[in-house]
């Protein structure tokens, strides 16, 4: 395998800014993942806890009436229902809006009653909220947990982009490197080009991005615009995308047109 790293000087060398830091992608989907999170564990945690509570000393109510009643099934085992009910318990009436969602195969329609609290009237639930708790208790902490750790996954790959944004501007031994780029997506100000520059200890990729000019692109590697030349700082984890043009290298006009003469001569004869 080549030594790309033969076609730098001898010498340490700094990364220029370049465009927008990505890291602050990172950071924008880890905050709308532990929102979602943060929305599903409100939606369901209250009536999930008030059932538990109801569950303790139930009570079946005859003469409850349920309205606006109904269930849907989202990716044919996710359920969702929602139900208005009321009732009248010693001359006071007692009114309550419910949503449960849960797992389940069945199709069809569901019978419920309406259930109450012995020690506290007022607390109702529905049968079905009742009969399906323990699925509902595990569905939303799997789905609140599951999406929070989406969310800190992202937070922690904004601080690694965040640490090797920073060591990229000090002078150090770079690693050049090939990457491979996984997509490019054009926006207003030019394109984000996604690479991969590792896996994790399971196999899966490890992705980031880089924003490039409109006029500006990766330095490839290849015909087909699938490996490009990538540098890594030392001490830092993610590299930085190089351009075509090596602009994004700190060095002076004469050693970046040595470093590309090098570089064309080792892809030739690789």
């Amino acid at each position: 395998m080549t030594d790309l790293n033969q076609a730098l000087p001898n010498r340490k060398i700094r990364l220029r800014k370049t465009g927008v830091w990505p890291g602050v992608f990172f950071y924008l989907g880890g905050m709308m993942l532990l929102a979602v999170a943060g929305f599903i564990g409100a939606w369901q945690a209250p009536g999930v806890v008030n059932d538990w509570l109801v569950a303790s000393d139930p009570v079946t109510v005859p003469d409850a009436v349920i309205t606006e009643g109904e269930c849907h099934a989202r990716r044919v085992v996710f359920v969702d229902c929602s139900a208005h009910i009321a009732y009248e318990i010693d001359g006071k009436s007692v009114e309550r809006d419910i949503d449960l969602m849960f797992v389940n195969f069945h199709t069809g329609d569901y019978e419920v009653d309406v259930v109450r609290s012995a020690l506290q009237p007022d607390r109702a639930a529905l049968s079905l909220g009742l009969d399906m708790l323990w699925n509902r208790t595990l569905v939303d902490s799997a789905l609140v947990l599951g999406v929070a750790a989406g969310g800190i996954v992202l937070f922690a790959g904004g601080f690694k982009s965040d640490r090797s944004r920073r060591l990229a501007r000090r002078e150090t031994r770079l690693d050049l490197r090939e990457v491979k780029v996984a997509q490019i997506n054009p926006v207003l100000t030019g394109k984000y080009v996604q690479f991969q520059y590792g896996a994790d200890r399971k196999g899966k990729p490890l992705l980031t991005l880089s924003h490039f000019g409109r006029k500006e692109e990766p330095y490839w590697l290849d015909g087909q615009r699938g490996m490009a030349l990538a540098a890594l700082p030392e001490g830092a984890s993610v590299p930085v995308l190089l351009d075509a043009e090596l602009k994004r290298l700190d060095a002076s006009p004469p050693e970046i047109a040595t470093i590309a003469a090098r570089l064309k001569v080792m892809m030739a004869g690789a």
